[in-house]
């Protein structure tokens, strides 16, 4: 009778990122023998900790499994236990992973003990390999799901692929017949299939396996063999399946050489196929022999374009070819940060999304810098207007990609974009058009055509393809996006039907447009003016936030503490800002955070009435402001009617939103929105006090009244001293502008045409008006920015507290 002790280890947390669920949940693997043919070749130390594609043979039989969706492993070692024990106990990445270790000692009787010795402590179906097996997932994963098909009977995964086996002599051949094992041995002459390594064992057979063991069965094979003569083994003959055993140094290579095939994908372009994966995989296996993490690599890749679109920026031929000499590099090495996480098991949301992002920012970035070294060589501001164009582009994209991936962070499989909707139009034409242009929209070849075009002296015809592509990609993302939003929640308005990117544009073509007319000299040394006093304009914004936080805690009567409310301020505004959905992107967010203090029905019906009194604040202080504009400033006459007008229009609007916000309506907004979402089933009508809604309005009108503190910094720090209609023309034409186009995410362009009008008016440069818009834009970012940073830290605060606690 064999002895072995079970040294458990389990895991402080369950783990729970296997790819794929698995009905086999647990596993055998031996790693108890004495690796006499390395031993024989010099290596001093056990096989097992042989390190294959930058991981430890165990290690990585270990993960690969997981990756298949197996959780309990028991691994059974024997000679240079304490060698083996003492490394692979201290791998951080085994932590988390339920592993008993069973010391075998009388492991040199035959792996038939050692097998016995680890099986004994499963009941349940289990998967049983050797150390020294390398496998890729897919196999695993698809050898499982055969076995599934019989599960009461016990089964061996074999390859049929018999031109491919690295070392037929040493291999173990089955002769199968009516998928079962009727043969199987290393020196059987007739055979069709060659056993792989990697067995199924049903629900039970763990205790018939160790009664085998303990008779006299001291080998796997003799084993198997008794299992064959009883009901029989079933042999599953496995498509494409890669696995290597790794016996000697020869097939270490080999291993090697199939690790590496496994490292391409199915949708890489051309290029990768033939150029980039040929030198990036052999890279790959470099970094993974330094322990590099794929993260790095990402980085690494992103740092690497920037010298490049630096070095292309020069206007300068030479310069530009060996920028995008550089790009093309950086393109090859950037295959492997993904390779890198597939070959060492690193692969991780947070990961993906990061390469994704970084990826496609690169990109912009480099066709930034031709745009840039166009303008320079020939002289031509529209380069510039469209290098403009192309970064408000990329960061819509960019943007909406990112918070479309973030809204669905709880999701199992994390993705930047939304599947396609079914087209049910059939057309090889269109068909054909739509895969071209997938294929040159792949990054690879990207990359590879504008070295290229960059060799041949058109990289300005490359800057206007980018731009190009980039806007049709971008109207791709923001309708998918869209199209996925409206699908989840509906679309109860006109504006709310219309992809947002076009609003975008418009007010993306409209600051364009301004910008053109002016004198950019004058604004670019009203911009150098100003300086650090620019943080003086970014200061005066908490002005307004206080406000607007105090209305918000008279709408939630106090219920709320005052420094919780001004995070969700200023962290739901800053998303407010970041995506682009009419200023309202980030309501959802602040709803649900004041859901930690409030019901669903109170916090939505907070906000509902914090946005009508946000609108109607800014209707009635327009109107005042413009009102206050033509009696004291003489304006010409075709713009005095439309002002009065509008004026009119704005105080009418105000005095009927007051009326809305007082009945019943804001709790049926908020039903209709929390019943689209399905978060409620019923939901109460309470319509606000009067005293309540006048209280907040002060608060949010006196939030707006502080933009005049703003317009005051911001001519102060031209030099300039303005009358107090100066202040109030100029905020009321802001928020005139704001109002009228508020689909237009931030009032992009709008805005500064409003500013424009309004010193226009009042005597002053039109130019004057870009570089008000400017710092404006620029206080809004910094405080968007500013947001998303404290609510980023304040969660990770808030993890790292909690896993302590736990702890």
């Amino acid at each position: 009778m064999n002895s072995a002790s079970v040294l458990s280890e389990k895991p402080s947390a369950k783990h729970s990122l296997a790819f794929q669920a698995s009905s086999v949940k647990n596993a055998v693997i031996l790693a108890a023998g004495k690796s006499q043919r390395f031993r024989e070749k010099g290596l001093n130390k056990p096989k097992v900790l042989l390190k294959i594609g930058g991981l430890r043979l165990l290690e990585r039989a270990i993960l690969t499994l997981r990756e298949a969706g197996v959780e309990h492993f028991r691994i059974v070692v024997g000679a240079y236990k304490e060698e083996v024990l003492a490394e692979m106990r201290q791998l951080p990445r085994l932590r988390d992973i339920d592993i008993d270790y069973v010391e075998c000692e009388e492991y040199e009787l035959g792996n038939g003990v050692t097998f016995g010795a680890g099986a004994a402590g499963f009941d349940e179906p289990f998967l049983l390999t050797m150390s020294d097996h390398i496998f890729s997932p897919e196999t695993v994963r698809d050898f499982i799901e055969q076995a599934n098909q019989q599960p009461e009977l016990p089964a061996l995964a074999c390859d049929g692929n018999l031109e491919e086996v690295f070392d037929m002599d040493d291999a173990t051949k089955v002769a199968s017949q009516d998928g079962f094992i009727h043969n199987i041995g290393k020196e059987i002459a007739a055979y069709d299939l060659v056993d792989t390594g990697l067995f199924y064992f049903p629900k039970g057979y763990g205790k018939m396996v160790s009664e085998k063991a303990r008779a006299g069965a001291h080998s796997v094979s003799g084993i198997i063999q008794q299992f064959i003569d009883g009901d029989g083994v079933r042999a599953l003959a496995l498509e494409n399946a890669m696995w290597q055993d790794v016996d000697n140094p020869g097939m270490k290579r080999e291993a090697e050489r199939r690790l590496m095939k496994t490292l391409i994908q199915p949708e890489d372009g051309w290029v990768s196929r033939n150029i980039n994966r040929f030198l990036s995989t052999r890279i790959t296996f470099l970094l993974a022999r330094f322990g590099v993490h794929p993260n790095v690599v990402t980085t690494a890749v992103f740092l690497l374009t920037l010298v490049g679109a630096y070095v292309a920026s020069f206007g300068i031929y030479e310069w530009i070819v060996a920028g995008a000499l550089i790009f093309q590099l950086a393109s090859i090495l950037d295959g492997c940060d993904g390779e890198l996480a597939r070959l060492t098991f690193r692969t991780s949301r947070l990961g993906a999304l990061y390469e994704q992002l970084a990826g496609n920012l690169r990109f912009i970035i480099f066709f930034e810098a031709l745009g840039i070294s166009a303008w320079k060589a020939t002289g031509s501001e529209s380069y510039l207007f469209a290098v403009s164009i192309l970064a408000a582009l990329a960061v819509y994209m960019l943007s909406q990609m990112a918070s479309f991936a973030w809204n669905r962070r709880g999701d199992k499989d994390l993705t930047l974009l939304p599947p396609p909707p079914v087209n049910n139009v059939q057309s090889k034409v269109l068909d054909g058009i739509f895969n071209f242009w997938r294929e040159l929209n792949k990054q690879d070849v990207s990359a590879f055509i504008t070295f290229l075009f960059c060799i041949v002296f058109l990289y300005q015809a490359m800057f206007w393809l980018a731009l190009i592509g980039t806007t049709a990609t971008a109207i791709m993302v923001s309708k998918s996006v869209h199209a996925a939003a409206i699908r989840q929640e509906g679309a109860p308005t006109f504006f709310d039907r219309i992809d947002p990117i076009y609003f975008y544009l418009l007010g993306v073509v409209i600051l364009c447009v301004l910008i053109f007319n002016m004198e950019l000299s004058v604004v670019a040394e009203s911009l150098a003016a100003v300086g650090n006093k620019l943080f003086l304009v970014f200061s005066v914004a908490i002005l307004w936030i206080i406000s607007n936080t105090l209305c918000i805690r008279t709408l939630v009567k106090g219920k709320v503490p005052f420094t919780d409310l001004m995070y969700n301020q200023m962290t739901g505004d800053a998303y407010n800002v970041i995506i682009p959905l009419a200023g309202l992107g980030g309501e959802p967010y602040k709803i649900k955070h004041l859901t930690q203090w409030l019901d669903w029905h109170t916090a939505s019906r907070a906000i509902v009435v914090d946005r009508l009194i946000h609108a109607t604040s800014g209707a009635l202080f327009s109107a005042l402001a413009v009102g206050f504009t033509l009696y004291f400033v003489e304006i010409d006459g075709k713009f005095f009617v439309p002002l009065v007008i509008t004026s009119i229009l704005f105080a009418i609007a105000g005095v009927g939103t007051i009326w809305l916000s007082l009945t019943s309506a804001p709790s049926k907004i908020s039903g209709y929105v929390l019943k689209k979402l399905k978060i409620v089933e019923e939901f109460r009508s309470d319509p606000i006090s009067a005293g309540q809604f006048f209280q907040a309005f002060f608060f949010k009108f006196l939030g707006r009244s502080f933009n005049l503190v703003e317009i005051l910094v911001i001519f102060s720090i031209f030099g300039l001293t303005p009358k107090v209609v100066d202040l109030v023309a100029v905020a009321g034409m802001i928020s005139t502008s704001a109002t009228l186009f508020f689909i237009i995410p931030q009032g992009l362009g709008v805005n500064e045409a409003g500013i424009s009008s309004a010193l226009s008016f009042l005597g002053y440069t039109a130019a004057l008006g870009i570089t008000f818009g400017l710092i404006r834009r620029a206080r809004m970012i910094f405080w968007a920015l500013f947001g998303v940073a404290l609510h980023l830290a304040v969660s990770v605060v808030k993890k790292f507290a909690l896993s302590r606690v736990k702890g």
